[in-house]
């Protein structure tokens, strides 16, 4: 099949090679994002349609191809193409085969990267749902078989020797309490992943008049996303979902060692388990760890590699669901052969206290969890139970408050640094190539975002420290929320690697757009000139020791946990200081207003407002697109800016254009274009700065 045109292509004069096609391509891995790209490709074209973007005709002609498309698809009869790149491309091209023109439209007022951000979001969703309802029927399946095995005494294990008698039913809801916070882990993602980033455009949002909250609440989301720069840059829903499907593994492990112990011979407990496919779940964290850790902000073309690790997670974590229910279907415990047992390591079975206490309730608890209503229960357990923390969950109790204290305190310097820097734009990158202009107060303002999400696992986490129901999960419930607990904390490493990785690069010569003070910089012992932003080097540095934290905690087993605390202590110390040094650093820059004004005209920043003017003129954004990718490339031929070419010019290359179009270039008069909620519009970043003054009361 020879290869066609790129949708992209306007500017450019060659294709690419082949070798560069095969390693850039996705859609070998993203075409699992079909239903999620037609769902919201849909909701897309009703939103244009109402806003006036297009027709109603153009509207039911595209959601009919749409429908064509996703029939093809699912009979295996839809030709994926490589030449068209991923998910995205390869359905709109075809659409654009089916019905032509109004396919052309439908790509107005969206870039890929809120389009996959948003599809993606959509995918980890019901991903989430579907491996909640896993869970629920894993814990169903343990309570029945602690009903059928009423009055079993086994050993307790501690570092597997013979410790104390417990019920099995005792043993088994561990379990299940230990299976319910899973659960909650899960939804707590879930609601944080759920603001829908659609409409937030390559990264600064648009001036057409589109309807975010349509979107919105026609995908199921709570709301769009506040920050456009944040909406297609961050991915620590993903980092929070593989973090909570590693200690969903973890669990599983111990759960299928346990039964592969007791199945043994030596044993003789009839159960047979494999567990080492919990170790790929901790590899798939690591990958995206890797991935993200000191990307630029907003959206880089290594965020492609995002999504494979997430489908294999998702796949092994619901595969040993699965398996496990099914053991826990099919198991029979030998009671003889545990009643002899019982007689070795000193265990006396007379001295078992609560056994009436613990085979109260079976029932409400199998109702508990259909019915949903497990959690509630579990939540307010510790106080009705009359738990005691223990000496480390105390200390991880102020761990945590003094963490979210100083996440605040940064906050507040990023805020009080956007507030003093009113009215100055700055180039926006993706692939770290210049974009489009974007005001930094918005620039700024997307890490705020990022840290109150941060803030926000910390104290979800939290919440779950003091839930301690069965003795039993007690025991292990410290490494339980220590991995939660330090997977926060390396989510929240990330986004400072980030905001150092750029500090650092804005402070260098080649960019210069940001000076430091004296007070924190370093010089160098043979250069006499050199003054380096080294506090946040070493914050970007850092952070990899907060992620290596967490995988020497992941690595621990039995007697292992003994050595969580100094992983745990290293991670708090650790973060705090990148914490102090970033606000430090933010309350002692300078923006260098003279020099980001100067370099501004370079990138053709406006490219993107221009063909924004092009669809207010009705043309298809397709072929706007087109149309400006030829004007730039006249200018790099020119050596000029758009906003340098003569009206006759731009008519050459369509007689659309008027004299209306010179208020659309240039990067000042694209600014004051950009409109939509989340945008890096005058009005709207006044309007995030704002909200956030409030919320954290910058003023006091």
């Amino acid at each position: 099949m020879a290869k066609e045109a790129k949708l992209w292509g306007g500017r450019f004069e060659e294709g690419v090679t082949d070798a560069v096609e095969r390693f850039t391509e996705s859609i070998s891995f993203d075409k699992a994002l079909y239903k999620q790209d037609i769902m919201g490709s849909r909701a897309h074209a009703s939103m244009l349609a109402k806003q006036g973007l297009m027709s109603v005709s153009d509207r039911d002609s595209i959601i009919d191809g749409l429908d064509q498309i996703e029939k093809q698809i699912e009979r295996g009869e839809f030709v994926w193409r490589t030449d068209r790149e991923d998910v995205h491309m390869n359905i709109e091209a075809t659409l654009t085969d089916l019905v032509g023109e109004p396919a052309k439209k439908l790509h107005t007022a969206r870039s890929r990267n809120d389009q996959v951000s948003t599809d993606f979001r959509l995918w980890c969703r019901d991903a989430i749902d579907t491996t909640v309802s896993h869970i629920k029927q894993l814990q169903v399946a343990l309570v029945r078989l602690a009903k059928k095995n009423i009055g079993v005494i086994v050993p307790g294990f501690k570092q597997l020797p013979k410790a104390e008698p417990v019920l099995l039913q005792h043993h088994l809801l561990a379990y299940v309490d230990q299976l319910e916070l899973d659960a909650r882990r899960l939804l707590d993602c879930r609601v944080r992943l759920n603001f829908c980033p659609l409409g937030a455009c390559a990264l600064a949002g648009t001036g057409l008049p589109i309807d975010r909250f349509m979107t919105s609440e026609a995908l199921g989301f709570t709301a769009p996303m506040r920050n456009s720069m944040d909406a297609v840059s961050d991915r620590d829903f993903i980092l929070e979902l593989l973090s909570g499907n590693a200690i969903l593994g973890l669990h599983l492990s111990w759960l299928g060692e346990e039964w592969g112990l007791w199945a043994s011979e030596e044993s003789g407990f009839n159960m047979e388990a494999a567990c080492g496919k919990s170790a790929r779940l901790v590899g798939d964290l690591v990958t995206l760890q890797v991935l993200c850790k000191g990307l630029p902000l907003t959206y880089n073309r290594d965020l492609q590699e995002d999504k494979e690790p997430v489908f294999d997670s998702v796949k092994t974590i619901i595969g040993m669901l699965k398996m496990s229910a099914d053991y826990a279907k099919n198991i029979t415990y030998n009671q003889d052969k545990i009643e002899k047992d019982l007689s070795s390591g000193h265990i006396d079975p007379n001295s078992l206290v609560g056994r009436d206490i613990v085979l109260e309730g079976l029932d409400q608890i199998e109702k508990q969890i259909e019915s949903g209503e497990f959690a509630k229960d579990l939540q307010t357990a510790s106080s009705k139970n009359g738990q005691v923390s223990t000496d480390f969950h105390l200390w991880c109790c102020d761990a945590t408050d003094t963490i979210v204290s100083h996440i605040k305190h940064l906050q507040v310097a990023l805020v009080r640094l956007a507030r003093k820097n009113t009215g100055m734009i700055v180039p926006g990158y993706t692939h770290l190539q210049r974009a489009q202009p974007v005001l930094l107060q918005h620039h700024i303002l997307a890490y705020v975002e990022q840290l109150e999400r941060d803030a926000e696992r910390l104290l979800d986490c939290r919440v779950r420290l003091n839930v301690m129901r069965n003795s039993m999960e007690a025991v292990v419930t410290d490494l339980a929320f220590t991995l939660e607990f330090l997977s926060a904390n390396s989510i929240t490493a990330i986004h400072l690697s980030r905001l150092g990785e750029e500090w650092v690069l804005w402070a260098s010569e080649e960019f210069a757009f940001i000076t430091p003070s004296d007070s924190v910089s370093t010089g160098s012992s043979i250069m006499p000139q050199k003054k380096n932003p080294d506090p946040m080097e070493l914050v970007r540095g850092k952070s990899a020791r907060v992620v290596g934290d967490l995988i020497k905690l992941q690595l621990a087993h039995n007697r292992g946990i003994q050595v969580d605390k100094e992983p745990v202590a290293d991670s708090v110390k650790t973060i705090i200081g990148m914490l102090e040094v970033s606000a430090e650093f933010a309350q002692n820059i300078t923006y260098n207003q003279d020099r980001i004004q100067k370099s501004l005209p370079a990138g053709h920043l406006d490219a993107t407002t221009l063909a924004d003017y092009l669809v207010h003129k009705a043309i298809p954004f397709r072929t706007s697109h087109d149309i400006v990718g030829r004007a730039v490339a006249l200018c790099v031929y020119k050596g000029c800016q758009l906003r340098d070419l003569s009206l006759d010019e731009l008519r050459s290359i369509n007689p659309v254009f008027d004299d209306g179009v010179y208020d659309y270039l240039g990067v000042e008069n694209s600014i004051k274009k950009f409109s939509s909620y989340g945008s890096t519009g005058s009005e709207c970043v006044a309007a995030q700065l704002d909200f956030w003054s409030s919320k954290l009361d910058v003023d006091n």
